[in-house]
């Protein structure tokens, strides 16, 4: 038995990061400056893409779609989002189903998500399920089946901590599915839930009112940040290929920070033959195209990046610290990406205490970093930070900042017309 419970969405541990380091692009990186100040009509329209609208729920759910779907709340924050064919038939479909309860795995969920939803998926054949991390327990899995007799393909996955978690899916007729999944996988990362409570971590801690903020600087992303908080981000150019992306967070009694990337994060070069050839050494500088300046540093993998560089200079001494790894979700990203060109990949996050000038804190803070050989030269290599987010708050506010962060990070979206500009400005700069 499982019933599904909208808190689910909330309390979820930002642990969740490890799976989202799968999808989020890594045309972002990190940048703090002061935007103009939005109106809520403002964020909402900045938000919506052309040719899409936006599902206000009972509840404080909204869900961004296209025109022509239809969104269907299901009650304790589960929707359903579809588009109607001909016959009647949902020819693409997006759903969300928070679970107050799992009883077994999170791979059992999406191995059984045609008996959970007998008249989504009807008949299902589930094919390729696999688990993708196991703390939290993150699952996904493939599916066939044919509603009158028509074939139509999906995935589902779903997301576990403690007892209860979340169940994703989107599924389409295999005639449109090449057109469809971009824009179910859209929808799922566009919604969020602007009610003014929630649960947190099963207790009664509010989650501010969150509202979409849209980088005014180049309109790269948007991301759902808590209404009347300061926020600050946007986009800068360190170097004409070195975009970096950062939002922050700071409540009104300045007991919680939260963020999404850090601009104070260089790039850097592993020393070695082309650095020494360089007269250059580790702990220096180096600009080798004259615009672009490299820190000089041996390749930090993951959490020890934290720990070692960015959490001592960042958060002052630091106790208690707890770290973790990721190497199911390291192996699928390298899987996937190794076949352009050789990487090293490191998923982790680190829990701490630190002691401010505000006071005691409690922090978090989840990173990927990227290693890449130097063609040509062996034993060189470039690295960067290709995500980091986390948050530094006040022990009774710890809840507020981990709620708000997962709302962020969930809800972090680029925008595809600025990620194209991107690639074609590199492609056009790689050419000369």
């Amino acid at each position: 038995m499982r019933r599904r419970d909208r808190s689910s969405v909330i309390i979820m541990s930002p642990l969740i990061f490890a799976f989202l380091f799968l999808v989020i692009s890594s045309a972002f990186a990190q940048n703090i400056y002061q935007p103009t100040v939005q109106s809520h009509s403002q964020q909402i329209k900045a938000e919506i893409p052309p040719g899409w609208t936006v599902f206000r729920g009972q509840s404080g759910l909204i869900v961004v779609h296209p025109l022509g779907w239809n969104v269907k709340e299901q009650g304790a924050g589960a929707f359903l989002t579809y588009r109607l064919g001909p016959g009647g038939i949902a020819t693409a479909l997006a759903m969300v189903a928070p679970m107050q309860r799992i009883d077994g795995q999170a791979l059992g969920v999406v191995q059984g998500v045609g008996q959970i939803f007998p008249d989504l998926f009807p008949n299902v054949n589930i094919f390729k399920s696999r688990l993708l991390s196991q703390n939290p327990e993150v699952a996904m899995a493939e599916m066939q089946y044919a509603p009158k007799g028509l074939p139509f393909k999906g995935m589902a996955m779903c997301f576990k901590k403690d007892n209860r978690g979340v169940l994703y899916a989107i599924a389409g007729s295999i005639s449109t599915w090449l057109q469809d999944e971009p824009v179910m996988k859209q929808i799922l990362s566009r919604f969020f839930y602007a009610g003014e409570t929630g649960s947190v971590g099963g207790g009664s801690s509010p989650l501010p009112q969150m509202v979409p903020w849209n980088d005014l600087r180049e309109g790269a992303f948007t991301c759902p940040v808590p209404a009347g908080w300061q926020v600050e981000g946007g986009v800068t150019r360190v170097a004409p290929l070195d975009k970096r992306a950062e939002i922050l967070v700071i409540s009104p009694d300045k007991k919680a920070l939260v963020r999404i990337g850090d601009t104070f994060i260089p790039s850097f070069a592993a020393p070695g033959r082309m650095t020494q050839f360089a007269g250059v050494s580790e702990g220096m500088w180096h600009s080798p195209d004259g615009m672009h300046r490299i820190f000089v540093m041996r390749y930090l993998p993951g959490p020890v990046f934290l720990t070692q560089y960015y959490l001592p200079q960042r958060a002052g001494q630091v106790t208690n610290v707890r770290t973790r790894t990721y190497p199911e979700i390291v192996q699928r990203i390298q899987a996937q990406r190794s076949q352009v060109f050789p990487i090293q990949v490191d998923v982790g996050d680190v829990s701490f205490d630190a002691q401010t000038e505000m006071g005691q804190r409690k922090g978090y803070a989840g990173v990927q970093t990227v290693m890449s050989p130097v063609p040509g030269y062996p034993g060189d290599a470039v690295w960067w930070v290709e995500f980091l987010a986390g948050y530094l708050a006040a022990p009774e506010a710890e809840p507020v900042a981990e709620a708000v962060l997962q709302q962020m990070v969930t809800g972090f979206q680029m925008n595809p017309i600025w990620s194209e500009q991107q690639a074609r400005q590199a492609g056009e700069i790689s050419a000369i």
